[in-house]
């Protein structure tokens, strides 16, 4: 069964980018250009992890991620928000989110977190999601570097 990854984003390009890459990656994108039309999707798709943009028209990242956690079918959701904003770690756990990556973002330090991420929806404790996380992207780092020391050098 293949992850679905919900994509929140007021920026075509940026869901054009993020869904080719999900797909090329292995996962299906599901994708969204605001906060309402997160939240529904959310529900009605029940995606394993959501990649959610802080700032947008209408609701934005914080207050979508909010309600989100406020939902029963959407509470457990991993989300990581991504912004270009200068929004705080604290501002973006403070919400609920799992994680902050800031735009522009490495596409392989995102693969890592959306990896990571996703063994922690079934988690209800918040000390112990961000244990196992943080637990999840140490051994994914762990493995790339040990991809990196031993390719070949040309």
């Amino acid at each position: 069964m293949t992850d679905k990854i919900l994509v929140v984003d007021d920026e075509k390009s940026v869901r054009d980018l993020l869904h080719s890459f999900l797909k090329a990656t292995g996962y299906q994108a599901i994708l969204a250009s605001n906060g309402e039309e997160a939240i529904e999707l959310a529900k009605s798709e029940s995606p394993n992890a959501i990649l959610l943009d802080v700032k947008m028209p209408g609701i934005d990242g914080v207050e979508t991620c909010r309600r989100l956690r406020t939902e029963k079918q959407t509470r457990f959701i991993p989300v990581i928000m991504v912004t270009a904003f200068g929004t705080t770690k604290t501002e973006a756990t403070d919400a609920g989110a799992d994680d902050l990556i800031n735009k522009p973002f490495n596409l392989t330090d995102l693969a890592v977190r959306v990896k990571s991420i996703l063994g922690i929806g079934h988690l209800s404790d918040p000390v112990q999601r961000l244990m196992t996380y943080m637990d999840e992207l140490e051994r994914a780092v762990t493995s790339i570097q040990e991809l990196e020391k031993n390719r070949p050098k040309f």
